[in-house]
């Protein structure tokens, strides 16, 4: 925690971990925050009129961000067989949707490369982007209509360990610490230490950001699904993607630990042993081809 703000701030000293945490990302400056273009984009695509040119010449004011996204686009991910030179063509190709999130994808990516801290960035984001994937082809393989958003919650699905990582690094050293000695979910360590948990901070940073409310429940709930009152598809995908990564080792989800797929969410998204077996070949065939993404984060 930085303890310039313990002392310039007398409040900070007698606030808990969570109110804390929760005042570093509603308050300081230095948060990261998302281009304004991602916010203009945003706004953009929910009027039904807009058109492909109109969010084309919005993105190709942040020129690094859109280089960034066309990269992406054109990655063997998505595997088109002709070259797409401008973000009007992906949009016109891939919709607006997909595009969307593809710019936030790069913008999140990029900001959160690493930092001065013993964390492996690496680990966490390949965890994920599997996560993200796996998300992805879960909610198409049972015909949902939440694909598109779903690859974004399973991307940030943890984005809230970063934000303790960085901003609260003793804190995370003794949530590790006691993960390795207990060998427990990270979870448990959190609110051991914290009072809260990953899931609480990253929902906190989407509502800073302006998610909309599916994927901020989607990152508040994953741990919790069989809580949720709305919005649970969403949740109930990005809680099974989770899992998925984690049993097949992508990266790192901050524990060593497979929880089992709650029964709630196995029951109400029909789950069975065969569509698993699809989703995790899939994931495994999709996260070969994620060499692009990664290299975002160098």
């Amino acid at each position: 925690m930085n303890s310039t703000e313990s002392k310039t701030n007398p409040d900070m000293a007698e606030m808990t971990d969570t109110e804390r945490l929760k005042e570093i990302i509603e308050k300081l400056d230095d948060v990261p925050s998302l281009p304004t273009v991602v916010a203009e984009v945003n706004r953009a695509i929910r009027n039904p009129r807009v058109d492909a040119n109109t969010v084309g010449q919005i993105l190709t004011r942040d020129q690094a961000l859109s280089a960034k996204t066309l990269k992406l686009v054109n990655s063997a991910f998505y595997g088109f067989p002709h070259r797409i030179n401008s973000v009007t063509r992906a949009i016109i190709v891939m919709g607006f949707q997909r595009v969307r999130n593809l710019v936030l994808t790069a913008s999140v990516l990029d900001k959160f490369k690493g930092g001065n801290v013993d964390f492996d960035f690496s680990s966490f984001w390949k965890h994920a982007l599997g996560s993200a994937i796996s998300a992805e082809t879960l909610s198409q393989e049972l015909k949902l209509q939440e694909s598109e958003d779903a690859f974004v919650a399973g991307l940030l699905h943890d984005i809230g360990k970063l934000l303790v990582v960085l901003y609260a690094p003793e804190k995370f050293v003794r949530i590790r610490a006691i993960v390795n000695k207990k060998n427990c979910l990270i979870i448990e360590a959190e609110e051991e230490v914290l009072e809260t948990t990953h899931s609480t901070v990253g929902a906190w940073l989407a509502k800073t950001w302006q998610f909309p409310p599916k994927l901020t429940q989607a990152i508040r709930m994953h741990h919790d699904p069989q809580s949720v009152r709305e919005y649970y598809e969403m949740t109930y995908i990005t809680h099974v993607a989770d899992i998925i990564c984690r049993a097949l080792n992508f990266g790192d989800g901050g524990d060593k630990k497979i929880p089992k797929i709650n029964d709630h969410v196995w029951k109400a998204l029909k789950l069975d042993k065969n569509i698993l077996d699809n989703v995790m070949k899939k994931t495994l065939e999709g996260f070969d081809k994620t060499k692009d993404f990664l290299q975002l984060l160098q």
